[in-house]
């Protein structure tokens, strides 16, 4: 079985630690179906050498992921997605949208915008996702 390319991007413009944003780009492409289940990634090595990062970092990443319920590690074969997200991931999923929410609403306010604007803005942005959804 052959390792999945993995298409992260790591910045240091972000401020986010490396770490976090590697536990960040694989859980989404594992939320999003683009990494199967059962899908094998790129052992800690190989990880780090493509993404220019230290063996800590990408160690650290997997141990997030694994304790997330995202991968399972199998000693003697490598790193595998999950056959199944656990529910707490997909919890964990819906706690952090609902942060990110929040943030985006008090943001809102202290600009002045009202519930009803802001409520239309999302309506705006989610009919433009369903119509790129449409386009794929």
């Amino acid at each position: 079985m052959t390792p999945e390319r993995l298409p992260l991007s790591l910045s240091d413009a972000t401020g986010v630690p490396y770490y976090r944003q590697i536990v960040d780009q694989v859980a989404q492409l594992i939320r999003s179906g683009q990494l199967k289940p059962d899908a094998m990634l790129p052992s800690v090595r190989d990880l780090a050498k493509d993404l220019l990062v230290s063996l800590i970092t990408v160690r650290r990443s997997y141990a997030d992921l694994e304790g997330a319920g995202l991968i399972v590690r199998r000693q003697g074969s490598g790193t595998f997605v999950a056959k199944e997200v656990t529910m707490a991931s997909k919890d964990k999923a819906a706690a952090e949208i609902m942060e990110g929410f929040e943030r985006i609403i008090l943001q809102s306010r202290q600009m002045g915008l009202d519930g009803k604007k802001i409520r239309a803005i999302f309506e705006q942005a989610l009919a433009g996702e369903e119509q790129n959804d449409g386009r794929q």
